[in-house]
């Protein structure tokens, strides 16, 4: 009985000491990717000195615990050390990210010393707690095996259960609950706080066990060692070392192999990452609880694991082609499931599920190997000291695996062949622990493993090919299993070290695309044909610089993608120094492919690949530019969310020169307004004086300026080669630059006031846990660019924004949202003048042309008659909304202050008069005149008009109000019409962002200025 309770209470203490431990792994991937950059290198670093310190700290303690007598003391000590260490981690790595960028990279300008700093320093950042934690093994199965030694394979078997189903939940519960809710210094300190917990639960037992022992005299360390180990034990034991190492190596090539495989299926987010690192660690629990049920009846524990090692290999080979499926099975999920957070959860599911599939099996034949090991060793009179050699043999095996695979097999063999090759392994170790029993006898049992292993390696290679289309297709994002057609070609595909990049053909347009992990980063078409999106937005990116800086010398480009920013901006001769720091040299291998479109990125001297992280190669030799374009990945890409914090921007602006600027992209596709707003926050906490660009219809390019800002200059346009390649794109003047800018700064922070965010923060990555939940749910953060296009001058006012005139002779392009909704707004205009809607307004607008022809139609109507009245309100609304805020005064004013498409008897009426002086007001942007005449229409009864006119005229009064200086009487024009007024709920943001901007000490643009008109 007094056993039984001891083991309940070591196991419970266990599964806590596992949790606190992944959580640690989990936090530390995320703290040391704001050193090195690509979570893959921090995972991979975490990975190998987490393992490599507990490697190190099992054999430690191994060599030095034999002569100890309470052991469970020294565990409870070695628990009260790291948590006391994870309670002082935070303030310890800001420390060290301060002394790395401001004083020791900088100092350091070989790239080659910076990474060696990096790396050792960031190593032993983590490795006290790693020592450690490799110490809590041994000394937990040592002191319990004293206590019971009879019971050597269910005490081992159940503690290294406990651990790794601790160590699951842990990696879990910090991503999913902890650093969601407190961030990275939270979660640090939980653990911390969890091992302080175990370890005083770790002395109530020890101290009870001296109760029990009379002070433990009872039991001596000695008595539990075995005074003199054989001749057979010592021979068994180098083989079984040997063993372990080979078995723990090939885990962890699995297990980096697979999450590389799964991320092309599942998405390369750390939602997904997570779920398969507890996939895996609960296989290798489960392995330990077979163990703990069954090592009782072990008479040839050698023999048994080494079928369990052929077991191990076959199933790893199985797991390619499982892997291979499941590109059908997640388009089979975002098919079934509604885009919704019930249906997230299930996908999260789904994802697990998938992830179970492929490493459950193998991971629960790995998890049997190191009981099985130690076991065998204890048995054969190894004595308690090999639970530690074991341990530490296991862990050195798997940094050399995580080292191997990740620079040496991956680049040379690619993922999917080191995960076999690791199998072959496997394999060929159970085999020879088969013959090693027993050299002499060749068992039906060693030929039949043998020929198993060959069928499922053949049919491994068959069943195990995917479609190069899928491993395009980007599943986890369409839906769709195959990229583009029967005629889309995949000429390029190979694995690089920290992705798997691909670029893709397809024909009629002929159009080619580069993708990392599945996910398009560029598209390009030839210049023959209508350009992309992506072209517009890479362009203007290379654009901006060179038409917003007066002399951009020196210019660094995060992210090389296809090259054609790089590209664009070496067709000005100014840059004299154009440096591209790209990650994954096989982006720069595979955007080759794209041939003359990018030449200058490749040819051009100017042109420098810099394969590194952003940060690292920014700090090395305290570089300074006058320009810096970050196009990393999208944010939801585990890892790229850190480019887009306070202390990422804080950081860029101390390598800009005085009137440097930065450039950054932002998508506002598979987002919403608050991540959106917290990553615009970060920006402009940093940066005082930014422009807010929209390059297409969901791209947006942020400008911020260290210094003070410049306007456009036409030195770019200058260049004929370069000239001719922005006209393609619809940027062929300054103008079209012009058109599509949103607002200043000063609108950024009110739609951050608005928003209610706060700055996204390294510490607490909001962004990287949320987006890929917003992905899935098919979210777009639409409200800036509704903010130009809702028709009515909101930004005329509040900015000062003066949309194009019609004199301005722009290109309309497919690519421009803008600049379609001005063409339309243009042909509009002429209808409503001419009485009838043109052929080209047709062409370009089908549903435009209809809804202008139907309100000519009732404005031929008798009005005085209120359903024609209400009814003439709604098509008057979309004609307003069509036309007063795409256009300036001079351009639109006529409309309504002489509205031809309305008949005299019509035009007298009170009613329809107040409603024409409303909308002039807004045309002339008369701030005074529209709060008066946009009040009169709001006290007609509100039954009266369609509900969309009574929001228009809130609004039009609201700018009215804010345009004379009169905040204070926004909130009581909302709480008089705003109920009633929001039916339609067009208009429902824009008046929470002129709230956000009433409640603030910023003045609007047209407060600033003398009024031109009063009110009627």
């Amino acid at each position: 009985m007094k056993t039984n309770r001891l083991g309940w209470a070591l196991l419970g203490l266990f599964v806590l000491s596992g949790f606190a431990g992944l959580i640690y792994q989990s936090v530390w991937s995320h703290y040391l990717g704001l050193t090195l950059g690509h979570a893959a290198y921090a995972q991979t670093l975490v990975l190998a000195i987490f393992m490599g310190g507990m490697a190190l700290g099992a054999w430690f303690v191994s060599r030095r615990s034999f002569g100890w007598r309470r052991l469970i003391l020294g565990y409870a000590l070695v628990e009260l050390l790291i948590g006391v260490v994870g309670l002082g981690f935070q303030p310890i790595f800001e420390g060290y990210t301060a002394f790395s960028q401001q004083t020791a990279l900088p100092a350091i300008g070989n790239a080659g010393l910076a990474h060696l700093y990096q790396w050792t320093t960031a190593a032993l950042l983590i490795l006290p707690q790693s020592l450690l934690l490799g110490a809590t093994f041994p000394l937990m199965s040592a002191g319990y095996l004293r206590v019971a030694p009879q019971e050597d394979g269910e005490i081992l078997g159940g503690l290294y259960f406990t651990n790794s189903l601790g160590a699951a939940l842990g990696a879990l519960a910090a991503t999913f609950l902890l650093l969601p809710a407190v961030g990275l210094p939270g979660t640090v300190m939980t653990a911390g706080l969890l091992n302080i917990l175990v370890a005083m639960g770790a002395w109530a037992v020890s101290k009870w066990l001296d109760q029990e022992d009379e002070g433990g005299k009872s039991r001596p360390a000695a008595t539990a060692v075995a005074a003199e180990e054989s001749e057979e034990a010592v021979r068994l034991g180098r083989i079984l070392l040997m063993a372990t190492a080979v078995s723990g190596a090939a885990s962890f090539v699995y297990e980096i192999g697979w999450v590389r495989l799964l991320n092309q299926a599942l998405g390369a987010t750390v939602h997904s990452f997570e779920l398969m690192l507890a996939a895996f660690i609960l296989g290798l629990a489960f392995g330990g609880l077979w163990i703990r049920r069954r090592s009782a009846a072990l008479t040839e524990p050698v023999r048994y694991v080494g079928y369990v090692q052929v077991l191990m290999g076959v199933a790893a080979l199985v797991s390619v082609p499982v892997f291979a499926q499941s590109f059908r099975w997640v388009g089979w999920m975002l098919d079934a499931l509604s885009r919704s957070d019930n249906g997230y959860a299930l996908f999260e599911l789904g994802t697990a599920g998938i992830a179970l599939l492929v490493m459950f099996p193998a991971a629960f034949f790995a998890g049997m190997t190191l009981p099985l090991f130690t076991v065998t060793l204890l048995r054969a009179g190894a004595g308690e000291r090999v639970i530690g050699r074991i341990y530490a043999a296991n862990t050195l095996g798997a940094i050399a695996g995580v080292m191997l695979v990740v620079h040496v097999m991956i680049p040379v063999v690619g993922v999917k062949m080191s995960v076999m090759l690791a199998a072959l392994a496997d394999i060929g170790l159970g085999l020879y622990l088969l013959r090693a029993v027993n050299p002499a006898r060749l068992t039906k049992g060693v030929v039949f493993a043998t020929s198993a292993a060959v069928v499922v390696l053949c049919a491994s290679l068959q069943l195990g090919q995917v479609e190069p289309r899928m491993q395009v297709s980007g599943v986890f994002r369409t839906g769709k299993t195959m990229v583009g057609n029967e005629s889309t070609t995949v000429p390029f595909l190979k694995d690089g070290k920290t992705a798997t990049v691909a670029v893709y053909r397809s024909e009629n347009p002929l159009q080619m695309g580069i993708a990392t992990n599945g996910k398009p980063d560029a598209a390009l078409t030839t210049l023959r044909d209508p350009p992309t999106s992506d072209e517009v937005t890479m362009m203007m990116a290379g654009l901006i610089p060179l038409a917003l800086h007066p002399a951009p010398r020196d210019v660094a480009v995060i992210g090389w993608g296809s090259g054609l920013t790089t590209h664009t901006l070496l067709g000005s001769p100014v840059p004299r120094n154009v440096d591209t720091i790209e990650i994954e040299q096989v982006m720069y291998e595979g955007a080759k492919l794209f041939g003359n479109r990018v030449a200058r990125a490749y040819e051009d001297p100017r042109s420098h690949l810099r394969v590194d992280d952003a940060r690292t190669f920014f700090s090395t030799g305290a570089r300074q530019y006058d320009v810096i374009v970050s196009e990393p990945s999208n944010p939801w890409v585990s890892g790229v969310a850190s480019l887009f914090t306070r202390e990422f921007y804080g950081f860029m602006k101390s390598h800009l020169r005085n009137d440097g600027i930065l450039v950054q992209w932002l998508h506002t596709y598979e987002l919403d307004d608050r991540l959106v707003g917290t990553m615009l926050a970060a920006l402009a906490e940093q940066f005082p004086d930014a422009q807010l660009y929209l390059t297409n219809g969901a791209d947006m390019l942020i400008v911020a300026s260290k210094g003070k800002a410049q306007p456009l200059n036409a030195g770019p346009w200058q260049e004929q080669v370069l000239a001719a390649e922005l006209r393609r794109v619809g940027l062929g003047m300054p103008d079209e630059v012009e058109l599509r800018r949103i607002g200043s700064a000063e609108l950024i922070r009110q739609f951050v006031r608005m928003s209610n965010v706060v700055p996204h923060s390294d510490y607490f990555p909001t962004v990287s846990l949320q987006a890929p939940k917003t992905r899935f749910e098919k979210k777009n953060s639409e409200f800036l660019q509704q903010l130009v296009v809702n028709g009515l001058p909101v930004l005329d006012v509040v900015e000062c924004r003066k949309p194009l005139g019609a004199a301005a002779q722009v290109a309309v392009t497919e690519e421009s949202t803008f600049s379609q909704w001005r063409a339309v707004s243009l042909l509009i205009a002429k209808a409503m003048r001419e009485g009838r809607a043109s052929t080209e307004l047709r062409q370009r607008s089908e549903v435009s042309a209809k809804e202008v022809e139907y309100a000519l139609s009732l404005s031929r109507f008798e009005l005085a008659d209120p359903v024609a009245f209400k009814a003439w309100t709604k098509a008057a609304s979309v004609l307003a909304s069509s036309t007063i805020g795409h256009l300036p005064s001079e351009d639109v004013a006529d409309l309504w202050a002489a509205p031809t498409w309305l008949s005299p008897q019509a035009r007298q009426l009170p009613q329809v008069s107040a409603v024409l002086q409303a909308y002039e007001a807004a045309a002339m942007r008369d701030p005074a005149a529209m709060r008066a005449n946009a009040r009169v229409v709001l006290g007609m009864p509100s039954n009266s008009m369609a509900p969309e006119m009574r929001e228009q005229m809130l609004v039009i009064a609201m700018l009215g109000a804010l345009g004379s200086g009169d905040r204070a009487a926004l909130p009581a024009m909302e709480k008089l019409y705003g109920v009633r007024g929001d039916v339609s709920n067009n208009f429902a943001s824009v008046r929470g962002f002129l709230m956000a901007w009433a409640d603030s000490p910023a003045q609007v643009c047209m407060a600033r200025k003398p009024l031109t008109a009063q009110a009627n």
